[in-house]
């Protein structure tokens, strides 16, 4: 398995239900990405902002790590690992 850190703003479409955030599909430039499952999920925060990340696994087998920042509102991929 191969690492690659992205760094890069992402569309994302989440389900917001109960309290939770729930990733369903996300768009890398031009590629959609549905995803298969949330492995685990976290928060830190940095004063009041909350940072919600994400582990998911893609259709693909690739693990993603997703954060979403409350304070702006906005989704990054941090990074990925490459199934085979």
């Amino acid at each position: 398995m191969q690492w690659e850190t992205l760094d890069e703003p992402v569309a994302v479409r989440a389900d917001f239900r109960g309290g939770e955030i729930t990733p369903q599909v996300f768009k890398r430039g031009q590629q959609r990405i549905r995803l298969l499952r949330v492995n685990t999920r976290w928060m830190d925060r940095e004063g009041r902002r909350a940072r919600h990340y994400f582990s998911v696994t893609a259709e693909s087998g690739d693990v993603y790590q997703l954060c979403f920042d409350a304070g702006d509102l906005t989704w990054k991929a941090e990074c990925v690992m490459y199934e085979g």
